[in-house]
């Protein structure tokens, strides 16, 4: 499974569980990025139905919002773009996905389920802490004794706190 498609269904999974019109947005937003990524540039409203697994009257619907808040490009029976803003809009929760997968990983998460949880999280945390998270990540896989080191006593912890 590519990163892409690892990333494809983790937006599957986390719809069915993300509420609110700004978690929404960012969805259909990250959904678009990536099925124009995997389509060489070709997004249509029933790429991100099947994608998302929605109804396309829902796509709809949500594609006429981003499209007044200016995040995409869109004409009935065309295929969609982004904007410039909304690509910045992808490329700002992209990079908050990616530190939090990573992290995760990093402390010893399996790919999907930190896919997932990221997913999840992405929508929720500010910029200041993508960077904390960010640099964390950095600092434990820099230094591989210190990463191990946190990674067996963080999984330690882990397993006490199961047992409760």
């Amino acid at each position: 499974m590519t990163a892409s498609n690892t990333r494809i269904e983790a937006l599957k999974k986390a719809h069915r569980k993300e509420k609110g019109a700004v978690k929404l947005a960012e969805e259909y937003l990250e959904a678009v990025y990536e099925i124009f990524q995997q389509n060489r540039g070709r997004v249509r409203p029933v790429d991100i139905a099947r994608a998302l697994n929605v109804a396309p009257s829902t796509v709809k619907k949500v594609i006429l919002r981003l499209s007044e808040k200016g995040y995409v490009r869109y004409e009935p029976y065309r295929l969609l773009e982004l904007t410039k803003e909304g690509l910045s809009n992808v490329q700002k929760l992209k990079r908050r996905h990616d530190s939090l997968s990573m992290l995760l990983q990093t402390l010893g998460m399996d790919e999907m389920t930190a896919e997932m949880e990221a997913e999840r999280m992405e929508h929720s945390i500010s910029d200041k802490s993508t960077m904390l998270f960010e640099a964390l990540g950095e600092v434990l896989r820099e230094n591989e004794e210190l990463g191990r080191a946190v990674r067996e006593s963080v999984m330690s912890k882990l397993m006490l706190y199961e047992k409760r």
